[in-house]
């Protein structure tokens, strides 16, 4: 068969994809096919696609085994189209996933053109919320930020679209807004991503803060280091619960005392803040650090087992 007759085949197969997901319904049997590729992992795949990665193990009878380049795993869409805040972003949705399953076929693939489905429409499945229970996640409340939509909080949170509706008894019509607060699920979460997704601006100036007037001129691991030791407080149930209380906790921080707190961090202590909220963590857990040569309470710090030497200061839990 020469190429443009299987140029034709493949653009009238696409085209009855096309006609056919005009009454699509987003229930529980519209899944895709999806190749798993050489870096990929649940948890990516499940925020991408707008589901969970226990929805997935289950789909897929995956229980505790792991998924390895070049197998095909299938992607329940019954959240990912209801995720969508416009009939054009649904619309332009629906087809990328017409077009991941056809081109994770075994016939090759094809690049759709945006203007062969720009009048599709899609129907939602609201009944899918009745059958979600949510009373037994654990939760946190949420200010929503410039920017937020309900898709992209339940990419960052690790949930569905469905779940936050169900959570917040939101039916498919309503919308965010900046300065709304809402209830979002944790559970598939770690702590430090918790608290990554919910620092405010103003305590990742104040981390910015600590770490230049502790730690500059100190190697920026160890700049991060110190980041990541209050991050590590936060997570503990030693210490307060937040950055701020944390940092302006009485007697644990120099720059507080001396006033150096106040002074404007340069743009590598905000970048060592970023990357310990990113998850880095050269402390190794590390809930104290200190200058040996320098410390006021060096009686009571060297009774704490040091983790590692970054630098001038020592890490210790």
């Amino acid at each position: 068969m020469n190429t443009k007759k299987l140029n034709i085949i493949l653009i009238l197969v696409v085209l009855l994809l096309l006609i056919s997901a005009t009454n699509l319904w987003a229930g529980s049997e519209f899944k895709i096919r999806y190749k798993v590729q050489s870096d990929d992992a649940l948890v990516n795949i499940a925020r991408e696609f707008g589901t969970t990665v226990d929805r997935l193990k289950e789909v897929n009878n995956l229980g505790n085994r792991f998924i390895r380049a070049g197998d095909t795993i299938e992607i329940p869409l019954e959240y990912s189209l209801e995720s969508k805040e416009d009939e054009a972003e649904k619309d332009a949705f629906k087809v990328r996933l017409l077009a991941e399953t056809y081109k994770n076929d075994d016939r090759g693939s094809y690049t759709l053109n945006k203007n062969t489905y720009e009048n599709i429409t899609i129907k939602v499945d609201n009944s899918s919320l009745d059958n979600i229970q949510v009373a037994h996640l654990n939760t946190l409340d949420y200010n929503v930020r410039p920017g937020d939509t309900l898709y992209d909080l339940a990419r960052e949170f690790n949930t569905s679209v469905a779940v936050i509706r169900k959570l917040n008894d939101m039916d498919s019509s309503d919308v965010i807004r900046r300065g709304d607060k809402i209830t979002l699920p944790i559970d598939n979460l770690t702590a430090r991503e918790v608290v990554a997704l919910t620092v405010t601006e103003e305590e990742k100036d104040l981390l910015a803060r600590l770490i230049y007037s502790e730690a500059r001129g100190e190697p920026y691991t160890g700049q991060v280091a110190v980041g990541a030791v209050v991050l590590n407080r936060v997570i503990d149930s030693q210490f307060p619960d937040n950055i701020r209380d944390v940092i302006y906790q009485r007697g644990q921080f120099t720059p507080v005392s001396n006033g150096h707190i106040y002074r404007q961090p340069d743009r590598q202590a905000y970048q060592a803040a970023d990357d310990a909220l990113s998850g880095k963590d050269p402390s190794r857990g590390a809930l104290y650090f200190y200058n040996p040569d320098t410390a006021t309470t060096l009686w009571w710090l060297s009774t704490r087992d040091t983790i590692v030497k970054i630098g001038n200061h020592l890490f210790a839990e």
